[in-house]
């Protein structure tokens, strides 16, 4: 049995130990309050601890959009053709130079054709003879001194000779080289002397009326493209250059392969030539597909695209509140809302980068003073250039007296 000297000593220190363990428990407590650990934060010094953001406000607006496609082309003219020599033979009596301008029909240079002519004569000769020989059989013929089968042989050789008479003709026709259309000649390949064989290069023309613009769109975009439209067509690296196309023509069938309709535009000649545009030029041709007004509009900044979704953050007070927006058209500056805040609502259009919904922020300009300090700026400008007017008026009338 334990002493009772010991049971006094225990009994003695329970309330001792009770007494510990409350404290120590409300010292925990307090703590907590102070400091976070084990308890909740005190939710007033959480909001007087938070930094307001500086954003730069705006508004949702009405406006129009132009919508625009804009597409890279070369330059080309559907009427060009590299002439090719259609006999052999050294060219003589050359008459043109480059970028001078030809007819239909115009005779360009010739082809020196002493072998074409030597080979018309003996075919000529020879249809003669053949001729001769084919009354004289048609005359025993009629006698019945020959057969049928010889009268046929005659008559054989006849158009024989005929048919070679026709291309010793066409050889000495074509040692003569004629524009095939009216157009300017671009390039001379051959000079006067000099000997070619048939299918040589011999010139290039190029008719400028008939310059054009091909061009690929995506499939999506055709039903907004029609035949007449107009077009704004811009040199690239010449780009002083520019003048209005007409779509002439939509390809009636897509590219598999790339998803795009080829659509020709074509230049009118007023913006064609040495000043203008020239075949093989780059070119950005601009097509209006689709024009709205009156419609909310936003800068494309206030957008925040978050994966596939797009939002905007509308200041109600001094909080930030994300909204996801519905968009439409746009063009480089601006962008239609279909679907999201209305027109005159409050928009935050710079320093939403990074926002978190209902943020706390506070209202700059784009300098990144606050409102406040801007308009006072503003006061302050406006008063020194007055104050600047009226010194300039005081001078001229102290000159005048």
């Amino acid at each position: 049995m334990p002493s009772p000297r010991l049971s006094s000593v225990a009994r003695r220190g329970r309330p001792l130990c009770l007494i510990f363990s409350l404290l120590l428990a409300a010292a925990c407590q307090a703590n907590a309050g102070k400091d976070g650990f084990g308890g909740k934060k005190d939710e007033k010094a959480e909001k007087a601890e938070e930094e307001a953001i500086p954003v730069v406000p705006g508004v949702v607006a009405l406006g129009s959009i132009t919508a625009i496609l804009s597409v890279s082309s070369t330059i080309e003219a559907e009427n060009q053709v590299t002439i090719h020599a259609e006999s052999t033979g050294r060219i003589v009596d050359l008459k043109v130079q480059e970028g001078q301008k030809v007819k239909k029909g115009e005779s360009l240079a010739r082809i020196r054709f002493d072998a074409q002519a030597s080979a018309l004569v003996r075919a000529s000769t020879s249809l003669a003879k053949a001729e001769e020989d084919f009354a004289r059989a048609e005359q025993l013929f009629a006698d019945r001194v020959i057969g049928k089968e010889e009268r046929d042989r005659a008559r054989n050789s006849l158009e024989m000779a005929r048919l070679d008479v026709r291309d010793r003709n066409r050889e000495v026709r074509n040692t003569n080289i004629v524009a095939p259309f009216t157009g300017t000649i671009t390039q001379r390949m051959v000079a006067e002397g000099g000997f070619v064989a048939n299918g040589a290069q011999i010139l290039t023309i190029v008719d400028f009326d008939s310059l054009v613009a091909r061009v690929y769109v995506p499939e999506k975009e055709l039903d907004q493209i029609r035949v007449g439209q107009v077009a704004t067509v811009v040199g690239k690296a010449a780009q002083g250059r520019r003048g209005a196309g007409v779509v002439e023509r939509i390809a009636p069938v897509v590219d598999a392969s790339t998803g795009t309709v080829k659509v020709t535009i074509s230049l009118p000649r007023e913006i064609a030539g040495p000043t203008g545009f020239l075949p093989g030029m780059y070119a950005e041709v601009t097509l209006v597909t689709e024009e709205r007004q009156g419609i909310p509009v936003i800068p494309k900044a206030a957008v925040v695209h978050d994966e596939e979704q797009s939002f905007v953050f509308v200041i109600e007070g001094d909080r930030a509140r994300k909204v996801k927006v519905t968009l439409g058209l746009q063009d480089s500056v601006q962008v239609e809302v279909r679907e999201g805040p209305a027109v005159g609502a409050e928009i935050i259009l710079a320093g939403q980068a990074g926002l978190k919904d209902n943020a706390k922020i506070a209202r700059v300009d784009a300098q990144g003073r606050s409102l406040a300090e801007a308009a006072a700026a503003d006061k302050a400008d406006q008063a020194a250039s007055e104050g600047r007017e009226k010194l300039e008026k005081a001078r001229e009338q102290s000159k005048g007296e």
